[in-house]
């Protein structure tokens, strides 16, 4: 009879879907469609929400597409765990792995509006935005009647009103050196809570770990970062000035419009510090869109909320767990830091894992746990020094920070520019459902 069980499990075990290997491929982390990086440059709404939360999660899940296990069963961890610490650290196994882009969020609302009441420096708030009477649109005309469009995109259209004092005479280069634009950046101290980490730059943070923008009455570094308090995934944020234009130049028969003086408060999942401001400005039509007296600020201490159906943060650094034995997927998702995809990912593997109800109950039976991810590391890529997004790995066994041992830093493995900026795991309860897209937490 044991023979005929032997056997049976066997052919089980055989059926069930070919092990996820665990590697770090950059070449096809890489290739992932991009996303928005920043702030629109000149042209544009006073405000833009980039991610949204709750539809990167439902994106996140859908990363699940079929069953999947691990090499080795849950009841030889302890082996296992033994064996590959010993060895030296990276990847062992192959990189056909799945990757995910979440490059099609929507524009939601995200957080609240940011509150006017703590204004750093006392200057006029009177607002500047102006058009011109004569201009129209190429191939328009101008008889009396023409109406301007309400849409900032539109060829002419009026820009938002803009708060900064005006630069005379009226160039980009008078404008990046305007020693009021360069006193409010250095007299604006750090908020409770942050850490200045670069001051009165002539360029804004650039990267995926783009959340959102306002535009401000002032350079008012406590507003922004009373935003940046309200946003989940807010890790840091950057305040500059940008010189845009009076109206759209695009197609307008006026295409060097006077400028206004905007102030920007943009919000980041990512470092926010020199190394990733790189965003210069732009032309647009004969106008020259220029930034300046830009200063940039991370949260102190940074202790990302439990998502649901999971427990026992830890802090792993900048390192990965290379236990390929007891991996049983991984994806990366471009945007900001998010460990609430890594675990919607893992709940919804164990979805897809339980509908599998052979594979579950064969397992299960055999005293073995190859189909239930027990815990996953959400960890932040960072590519050449900017932003990149969340890598989810996803085990079957319960692994420790010091069991993190992998620097994809060091240029290993063909990994040369990349790096992780932060990583945590957590213990996921296996039995519960991904049903919570969409939702805060």
């Amino acid at each position: 009879m044991r023979s005929y069980v032997l056997i049976g499990a066997a052919a089980l075990v055989a059926a069930a879907p070919a092990p996820a290997p665990q590697a770090f491929d950059p070449a096809a982390i890489g290739a992932l469609p991009s996303i928005a990086q920043g702030p629109p440059v000149g042209i544009g709404a006073a405000s833009q929400t980039a991610y949204n939360q709750g539809q990167a999660q439902t994106k996140a899940a859908a990363a699940a597409v079929g069953p999947k296990t691990a090499p080795k069963a849950k009841r030889d961890a302890d082996v296992v765990e033994a064996r590959t610490n010993k060895l030296k650290a990276g990847p062992a196994y192959g990189a056909s792995y799945n990757t995910t882009s979440n490059a099609a969020y929507a524009t939601p609302t995200y957080g609240t509006p940011y509150g006017q009441s703590s204004s750093q420096a006392a200057y006029d708030a009177t607002p500047t935005s102006s058009q011109s009477a004569t201009c129209t649109p190429i191939g328009g005309s101008n008889n009396g009647d023409y109406t301007p469009s309400t849409n900032p995109s539109d060829a002419c259209a009026p820009q938002p009103s803009a708060y900064g004092p005006p630069t005379v005479p009226d160039t980009a280069q008078n404008f990046k050196n305007n020693k009021v634009y360069h006193n409010m950046a250095k007299s604006a101290s750090a908020p409770a809570g942050y850490e200045q980490s670069f001051v009165n730059l002539d360029a804004a943070t650039h990267g995926n770990g783009y959340i959102a923008y306002k535009s401000l009455e002032s350079y008012d570094v406590l507003a922004c970062s009373s935003w940046c308090d309200l946003t989940t995934t807010c890790t840091g944020f950057n305040v500059y000035i940008e010189r845009d234009p009076a109206w759209n130049p695009t197609q307008c028969s006026c295409t060097n419009p006077p400028s206004v003086a905007n102030y920007k408060c943009s919000l980041w999942g990512q470092p926010v510090d020199s190394s990733s401001a790189t965003n210069t400005g732009a032309g647009s039509g004969d106008f020259e869109v220029v930034i300046t007296s830009s200063n940039g600020y991370n949260k102190k201490t940074y202790t990302p909320a439990n998502p649901p159906n999971t427990s026992n943060p830890k802090d792993c650094g900048t390192k990965l767990i290379n236990q390929p034995q007891a991996n049983m997927g991984q994806s990366t998702f471009p945007g900001p830091f998010d460990p609430s995809l890594c675990a919607a990912y893992a709940q919804k593997q164990n979805d897809v894992n339980r509908k599998a109800d052979v594979l579950s109950w064969a397992l299960s039976l055999l005293g073995m746990n190859k189909a239930a991810c027990v815990q996953f590391q959400a960890a932040y890529l960072m590519k050449d020094g900017m932003g990149f997004g969340t890598h989810c790995r996803l085990f079957t066994q319960k692994f420790t920070p010091a069991q993190a041992t992998y620097d994809i830093s060091s240029g290993s493995y063909g990994t040369a520019g990349w790096s992780v900026s932060k990583s945590f795991i957590w213990d996921v309860n296996s039995q519960a459902s991904f049903n919570w897209g969409s939702k805060s937490y």
